[in-house]
């Protein structure tokens, strides 16, 4: 394909993927939602305008670096620890239902037990973005749900990111002891290099070098560490991004770390990720796919999270409500799910069908976590309301023998 034609190309789905997420703010969506259908319309599923590239697999890929690297930034270790047991055993019984479900129900429609391992570490994902803001905007961030389901959303992230490793080390064929051997080194080994040498960084480059300069030097620290993840520890790249972001969010260049990233990121190369993730998704594909499959999985991805989630909370002694609100607030997948399904494709592990169930899944749950949010919380209300009537009725005769 001529440059020029990769210029206009990339321009145009820029701007449509700009357009369609503002389009989908104002309808109170996601804007990852827009971004989606830009590529789904302009894709193989639609109009097939545009197919997947290399040059618009490496922006692709890029993006994706940059959004696990921001959410490392923004992952709030103190709100973690304030939170800490009922969010762990939210988030873990919320990967281990999921997965048992999902894997259990692919392998009982005679998918391989590779393709269904990877089917049911789909299902663990949780998207942090999309439940946050629905809790913003319901005025409900800083409630004990909320913040449980906050600090849930993000250990579910590393719980689920580990397993994928741990999966995509079994099913390719790699020695498994070898696999955990090379990640238990790496993640303490990475961990600790950058425990020292991002606060170094920190004290010593607005000294040295010009906020340009900073951004691009920290850019390519990320970039590394997303490399030797994947070639030397043995974990997705996606984690070597999240273990960077998480270790300059405890230093003092993370504000203008954050700033500078989310605008290179979130400008370019992270709409770009989303906009390829719908052209991957070839929905007339769909047709091969037995319809049982499509609906099974969505009601597994609905169903589990609520019960792992939700129950996870009951058993650290949340009221049914509370417990409740955790559970819908994890059901949403998001760029998580997609994420690992671009992660699955890339390594054969699922082909274009199933990769276009996973697109669906993602836009269901996207869609319905809001939804049922405020229906969770208008109840819960209600209930409030019809408890308060309930009592005053039975006081307020009192109240009346009591007036001479």
């Amino acid at each position: 394909m001529a440059t020029t034609t990769v210029l206009v190309m990339i321009a145009l789905l820029l701007i449509a993927a700009k357009f369609a997420g503002w389009i989908s703010q104002r309808l109170k969506l996601p804007v990852v939602f827009g971004q989606l259908l830009v590529g789904v319309i302009a894709g193989p599923s639609m109009l097939q305008w545009v197919h997947s590239t290399p040059t618009l697999d490496v922006f692709s890929n890029l993006g994706v670096i940059l959004l696990m690297f921001i959410a490392g930034i923004e992952t709030d270790t103190r709100q973690m620890r304030k939170v800490g047991g009922a969010a762990f055993v939210s988030a873990l019984s919320g990967v281990i239902v999921p997965f048992i479900a999902g894997t259990l129900f692919s392998l009982a429609l005679g998918f391989s037990l590779p393709i269904s391992l990877f089917l049911g570490t789909l299902l663990t994902a949780t998207s942090v973005s999309i439940s946050a803001q629905t809790l913003k905007d319901l005025g409900k961030l800083q409630t004990k749900e909320g913040t449980t389901i906050l600090g849930a959303a993000v250990i579910d992230d590393v719980l689920g990111l580990v397993v994928l490793s741990l999966i995509l080390a079994f099913t390719l064929g790699q020695n498994p002891t070898w696999a955990i051997v090379k990640m238990v080194l790496y993640l303490p080994i990475a961990s600790i290099i950058g425990h020292f040498g991002f606060p170094f960084l920190s004290k010593h480059l607005p000294r040295m070098l010009a906020l340009e300069a900073r951004i691009g030097l920290v850019f390519s620290l990320v970039l590394l560490y997303a490399w030797s993840a994947q070639e030397l520890g043995n974990v997705a790249a996606i984690t070597g991004a999240y273990i960077a972001g998480i270790l300059v969010s405890r230093t003092e260049m993370k504000e203008w770390v954050l700033d500078g990233v989310s605008k290179l990121g979130y400008a370019f190369f992270v709409p770009l990720f989303f906009v390829c993730v719908g052209l991957e998704a070839n929905f007339r594909s769909l047709g091969s796919v037995p319809i049982f499959l499509l609906f099974g999985l969505i009601g597994i991805a609905l169903i589990t999270k609520v019960v792992g989630c939700g129950g996870g909370a009951l058993l650290c002694r949340f009221h049914f409500n509370e417990a409740l609100t955790v559970g819908v607030g994890m059901i949403s997948r998001g760029e998580v799910a997609l994420v690992t399904a671009t992660i699955g494709l890339q390594a054969r592990l699922i082909d274009s069908s199933l990769y276009a169930i996973v697109i669906i899944i993602t836009l269901v749950t996207t869609l319905i976590t809001p939804l049922l949010l405020k229906m969770v919380y208008l109840l819960a209300s209600e209930k409030d309301v019809a408890s308060s009537m309930q009592t005053a009725d039975v006081f307020l005769p009192v109240a009346e023998e009591s007036i001479p």
